[in-house]
C-alpha cells in the first residue's frame, strides 16, 4: 500500500525536528561534535516519545557520508538506507521476539565485522528489558568492551527490569512524556500540511487523550481523519474517542463552589446520560480540581496548567468565587471517594454522593482561627473567664446521633463554675476518667479535618459492667483508649483482647488506610485469632467475595495494623448471628442470651444520653463549631 500513517510520515529525520526532548538531543550534539560517542546508550521512557526514532538519527549522524555530523544530510544513501531499515551497518534488533542467548550469540559473532560502506557498526535493541537472564549475561563482555567503531543503542519502556550489571555499562538518557501544548501545536502543523479542518479545542483534547505520547496523538488524528474526512467537528471528536466534554466538568464544579447540589447532580446526569463512564467521570473531576488548586495557589505561574486560552480564562474566574483551602478540602475528599468507585456495586450512585460532599463543603478556617478557638475551649473547661470564640458563620445542624435524642442546649459559663465536678481538667489523662466504660465522640469541626477523639467522660447512670476474664484486663483496658488518629494504631495488639474490640480497632484502622475495605467489614466480626492469622466473618456472600478477591490487600492491612504477617481466613455469618463473638452477651438464643442482649442495648442508650448530656462536650461543641458525627461505646455490656 501506498498510504503512510501519519505516525511514520512525520517521523522526525533530524535533531532540530524532536519535540520536546531537547535535554536529549543537546548531549547527543555535543557528544558529536567533540568526538566523544561512547560505545552504548540506553534510551528509557514512556511509549511514543522518540526513543527508536532518536536512535535511528544519532544513527544517521554517525555513519552520512558528510560525518560524523550533528546536521546529516538526509539525502545520501547511508540515510535513505538507515531511515528505510536496509542498512547493512545500522541493524534493528526486536528484543521481545529475539530475547534468548541464541540470538544474543549471532549478535556477537556479528559484531566482529568491520562495517561496510558505512563508517559505524551499530546495534538499535529495541525493548531490550525483554531480553532473558541468561541473554544479558551473554551481552556483557561484548557491551562492555565491543570492537572499534561499534556501538549499542538500547530503548526500553521499562528501565527496572534491566540488570544493574547492564545499566552500568550504558550512558543512561530518560525521555520525559511531552507537553499537551507541544502535542498539540504538532498536531496543529500536521493538519495544516494535510489540509485538515479542526479546531484549537479538538486538538488539545486530543493530545491530552495520547498523555504525552507524540505517537499516540497522531494515531488518533489519523483515526479521526478516516472517519470524518477533513472537516472534523468538535462533537465528532468528543463522540469518537469518547472525551469527556471540559464544559460539563467545568460546570459540576461551578454549582458545587456556589454550593447548588442539584445544579451539580444535573450537570452530573448529563455526563452520564451521554455515555461517560463514573470513573472517568471522576477522574476528569480530579484533574480539573487539581488544575484550580494550581491556578489559586499561583496565578501568575504558566506552564503548571495546560489548555486554551478560553478555557484557562473560566478557571481563573471561577477560583475567584472561593478560596484555594476549600478546593484543596475538595480535591482531598474527591481522591477519598474515588477508592469506593473502583469497588462500589453503583459507581455513578457513589459519584453523585461525592458530588453532593463537595456541593455542601463548608469553608476551611485557617490554623490561626482554629487554635484560637481550641484556647478559648481550654480556658472555658478549665474555669477560666475566657472570652467568646471568634465570630464566624454558624455550621450546620450539630445534633447527636438519632438514637442519643436531640442534644441540650450547652450550659452557661455560671452553671459550668458551679459544677466543676462535671468537667475534667484539659491536664488530666483519659486513662484516670471516672469509673466505667464510656463512649468515645468524634466531634469533627465542620470547618476542619477531625481532631483525636476527646478523653473519655464518666456516663451517668453508672450500670455494672460484665465480667471479663483476667487474662482480658489489660488488654481490653488498652484497646478501649480512643485510638490516635495522627498516627496509626499500629504495634503490639494482645492476643488476649477481646474479638469484638481488636475488630472495632481494625476497622478504624480501615477507614484510614483502605475505605474499600472498611465498606466490606461492615456489619462483620472476628470469629478466631492467633498470632498469625484471622478468621472474619461478614453478613453477606457478596461481602465476602469482595473481601476474597482482596486477600493480598486485606492480609497487607492486617500486618500493617497487628505488626506481624497475617493471614486472613473470611466466612459468612451462620444465619440469625448478631451477637459479637468474643465478648459476655454472644450466647445463642436462650433467655439469659436475650436478656443480655437487651441489657446491651440498655447500655448503649444510657452512655450515648451521657455523653450528649456532657458539659464539656457541649462547650467544645459550642466553641469549634462542630457536630458529633458518632459515638461508638468501648468495653463490654453489663450484666
Amino acid at each position: 500500500m501506498s498510504y503512510q500513517v501519519i505516525a511514520r510520515k512525520w517521523r522526525p529525520r533530524a535533531f532540530d525536528e524532536v519535540i520536546g526532548q531537547r535535554h536529549i538531543t543537546d548531549p547527543l550534539r555535543n557528544a558529536i561534535r567533540s568526538d566523544r560517542v561512547p560505545h552504548a546508550l540506553l534510551l528509557t521512557g514512556p511509549r511514543g516519545v522518540g526513543k527508536t526514532t532518536l536512535a535511528r538519527i544519532f544513527a544517521r549522524c554517525l555513519n552520512c557520508e558528510q560525518g560524523p555530523t550533528e546536521e546529516p544530510c538526509g539525502t545520501c544513501v547511508p540515510c535513505d538506507e538507515i531511515m528505510t531499515g536496509r542498512s547493512m551497518d545500522v541493524q534493528e534488533i526486536d528484543a521481545a521476539s529475539n530475547r534468548g542467548i541464541d540470538d544474543i550469540r549471532e549478535l556477537s559473532e556479528s559484531i566482529r565485522h568491520a562495517p561496510s560502506p558505512g563508517k559505524y557498526r551499530i546495534f538499535v535493541v529495541d525493548e531490550v528489558h525483554m531480553l532473558t537472564k541468561e541473554a544479558f549475561n551473554a551481552l556483557l563482555k561484548t557491551l562492555e568492551e565491543p570492537p572499534p567503531n561499534s556501538l549499542f543503542l538500547l530503548a526500553t519502556t521499562d528501565p527496572e527490569r534491566i540488570p544493574v550489571t547492564v545499566l552500568s555499562r550504558c550512558q543512561r538518557y530518560d525521555l520525559r512524556r511531552i507537553r499537551t501544548a507541544e502535542v498539540a501545536e504538532q498536531l496543529r502543523v500536521i493538519a495544516e500540511s494535510e489540509g485538515i479542518s479542526i479546531s484549537p479545542g479538538s486538538l488539545m483534547a486530543i493530545a491530552r487523550e495520547g498523555e504525552g505520547s507524540m505517537r499516540d496523538s497522531q494515531t488518533l488524528l489519523d483515526q479521526l481523519i478516516a472517519y470524518s474526512g477533513n472537516e472534523i467537528g468538535d462533537e465528532m471528536v468528543a463522540s469518537v474517542l469518547d472525551l469527556i466534554d471540559r464544559r460539563v466538568l467545568l460546570a459540576i464544579l461551578s454549582a458545587c463552589v456556589e454550593r447548588d447540589p442539584a445544579e451539580a447532580l444535573d450537570a452530573c446526569n448529563q455526563a452520564v446520560g451521554s455515555g461517560t463512564d463514573p470513573r472517568r467521570l471522576g477522574s476528569g473531576l480530579t484533574q480539573l480540581l487539581r488544575d484550580l488548586v494550581v491556578i489559586a495557589v499561583a496565578p501568575d505561574s504558566t506552564g503548571l496548567v495546560e489548555g486554551g486560552d478560553a478555557e484557562l480564562a473560566e478557571m481563573r474566574e471561577l477560583t475567584t468565587r472561593t478560596d484555594a483551602t476549600r478546593l484543596r478540602r475538595m480535591f482531598r475528599a474527591l481522591i477519598r471517594e474515588q477508592e469506593d468507585l473502583a469497588w462500589a456495586p453503583q459507581p455513578y450512585a457513589v459519584l453523585e454522593m461525592a458530588i453532593v460532599r463537595l456541593a455542601t463543603m463548608p469553608d476551611g478556617d485557617d490554623v490561626e482561627r482554629l487554635l484560637g478557638r481550641i484556647a478559648a475551649l481550654e480556658q472555658r473547661l478549665s474555669g477560666g473567664g475566657a472570652p467568646p470564640p471568634p465570630s464566624g458563620p454558624a455550621g450546620p445542624n450539630r445534633n447527636g446521633p438519632p438514637s442519643g435524642g436531640e442534644r441540650p442546649r450547652p450550659p452557661q459559663r455560671a452553671q459550668q463554675s458551679s459544677a466543676p465536678d462535671t468537667a475534667p481538667a484539659p491536664a488530666q489523662p483519659p486513662e484516670t476518667s471516672p469509673a466505667g466504660h464510656v463512649p468515645t465522640q468524634h466531634a469533627t469541626p465542620d470547618t476542619a479535618p477531625a481532631p483525636p477523639p476527646p478523653p473519655e467522660i464518666s456516663a451517668a447512670p453508672a450500670t455494672a459492667q460484665a465480667p471479663v476474664h483476667p487474662s482480658q484486663a489489660d488488654a481490653a483496658q488498652e484497646l478501649a483508649q480512643p485510638p490516635d488518629e495522627a498516627s496509626p494504631p499500629v504495634g503490639h495488639v494482645p492476643l488476649e483482647a477481646p474479638l469484638a474490640q481488636v475488630f472495632d480497632r481494625f476497622r478504624r484502622f480501615a477507614l484510614e488506610h483502605d475505605r474499600g475495605a472498611f465498606a466490606s467489614l461492615e456489619g462483620g466480626q472476628l470469629l478466631e485469632r492467633s498470632a498469625d492469622h484471622l478468621k472474619l466473618a461478614v453478613r453477606s456472600s457478596f461481602q465476602a467475595s469482595r473481601l476474597r478477591d482482596r486477600t493480598r490487600d486485606l492480609e497487607s492491612l492486617c500486618e500493617q495494623f497487628f505488626g506481624a504477617p497475617t493471614s486472613v481466613e473470611v466466612t459468612e455469618l451462620a444465619a440469625g448471628a448478631d451477637a459479637p463473638v468474643g465478648l459476655p452477651g454472644a450466647a445463642a438464643e436462650t433467655d439469659d442470651g436475650l436478656a443480655s442482649r437487651e441489657r446491651t442495648r440498655e447500655h448503649t442508650r444510657q452512655i450515648r444520653q451521657a455523653a450528649l448530656q456532657n458539659v464539656a462536650i457541649n462547650t467544645a461543641l459550642e466553641v469549634l463549631e462542630a457536630q458529633i458525627v458518632d459515638i461508638s461505646p468501648h468495653g463490654g455490656p453489663p450484666t
